[in-house]
């Protein structure tokens, strides 16, 4: 008979702790989405077990409140209005949110095209220069400017040949 008491205690414990994670998940997505792993995180941050937190995060993804491929999307597009980041930085980004390489791939592919990343590099560099002509020793500063921002080596490049471009033409 004690055993049986202790097995229903611990259901009920499971499903109290459930209970728990799943509002810890509600309370971290009041304030933005997140992905799963990021809810995972703070989960076991508090210390909820495996089994409680693949169930919560089951139902939160049935429910629609947890899909990492919108997430990876709309993070793509509200970094993008910005410009002051590259593809390489965003993937940097939802790597670091837990996101798999093919979700991260789709969303930065979708998202953003060579042309719309080079106008961005090109807003930062003028953004950066502020009217002024690029003096020689401004290109390597830019060079590492762009590189840190995150944007492609390729897209650097034809930035910096446009940039000088549009001095020999002024």
């Amino acid at each position: 008979m004690r055993r049986a008491r202790s097995k229903t205690r611990r259901a009920g414990a499971a499903g109290l702790d459930e209970e728990a994670a799943r509002e810890k998940c509600l309370r971290l997505l009041a304030i933005r989405a997140r992905s799963a792993a990021e809810l995972r995180d703070g989960m076991r941050g508090v210390g909820f077990g495996e089994g409680v937190m693949e169930a919560v995060l089951l139902g939160l993804e049935r429910a629609g409140l947890v899909d990492d491929e919108e997430f990876a999307r709309s993070w793509v597009a509200s970094r993008q209005p910005s410009g002051r980041s590259g593809r390489r930085k965003l993937r940097w980004e939802l790597r670091s949110k837990g996101l798999s390489e093919d979700a991260i791939r789709r969303a930065v592919d979708e998202g953003i095209d060579d042309e719309m990343e080079v106008r961005a590099a090109m807003e930062v560099v003028r953004r950066r220069l502020r009217g002024r002509r690029a003096a020689e020793q401004d290109t390597a500063r830019l060079r590492r400017l762009l590189v840190g921002r995150g944007f492609e080596f390729e897209t650097v490049s034809t930035v910096l040949e446009r940039m000088a471009e549009e001095e020999e033409h002024s």
